[in-house]
């Protein structure tokens, strides 16, 4: 299994050949491990066919905003007392122009295949083509 990123695609990005009865490609979050090394970031391949990735930091939460922190019956030796200790803050998209060469990217389905994947070519930072490999 391992670490992976995740690839979001604007509403106006086509793939060939996609598959009948899915939601359509821009509603599902597509997993790939071939962009960088995978941590569990999240890309958007726009209409025009830049690649972006997500920039963000994150903020501590406070006991009394926790979830279980909060609560009578958890103490601070309670393991449950750090769940919900860090949030995901956006801080936008940056461009990553300097990308060159390929990736999969990989969704499933229960409707089709188990696996639907496709190759995503990228020359300095613009798209060349999508191609449907599974």
């Amino acid at each position: 299994m391992g670490l992976f990123d995740t690839v979001k695609l604007y509403d106006d990005v086509r793939l060939p050949e996609y598959p009948d009865g899915v939601p359509p490609a821009d509603e599902v979050a597509w997993q790939t491990k071939g962009i960088d090394r995978p941590e569990m970031g999240t890309f958007r391949i726009t209409a025009s066919g830049r690649l972006l990735k997500e920039e963000w930091h994150s903020e501590e939460v406070p006991p009394e905003d926790r979830e279980y922190a909060s609560r009578d019956d958890v103490d601070e030796d309670d393991p449950l007392y750090m769940a919900g200790c860090l949030r995901t803050v956006h801080d936008g998209w940056i461009e990553r122009d300097d990308f060159h060469g390929r990736f999969q990217i990989t969704s499933s389905f229960e409707s089709v295949d188990p696996v639907v994947t496709y190759e995503v070519t990228f020359t300095h930072g613009q798209l060349e083509r999508f191609e449907r490999v599974r």
